[in-house]
């Protein structure tokens, strides 16, 4: 079941009805992009609301340029 849609130009961890996710977007399991948020790789990410969000643009470059490490925020 599709979870409701986030913010615009935002995407969460998981795909919604909107679209893919981080995870779909990056070719990996929702585990791990959690797994990363623990150990401070991945695409920036940070919480709105309780959720898991990341900007769009960002996600599309890091899978593109394959960064070797990106900095996450804490929760706001």
């Amino acid at each position: 079941m599709a979870r409701s849609s986030p913010p615009p130009g935002l995407i969460y961890i998981g795909d919604t009805a909107a679209g893919p996710g981080i995870a779909t977007l990056l070719g990996v399991t929702p585990g791990t992009v959690r797994k990363w948020r623990c150990q401070g790789r991945g695409p920036r990410t940070w919480r709105i609301g309780g959720r898991v969000v990341a900007d769009l643009a960002a996600v599309k470059r890091y899978a593109r340029q394959g960064e070797p490490r990106a900095i996450r925020s804490r929760a706001v």
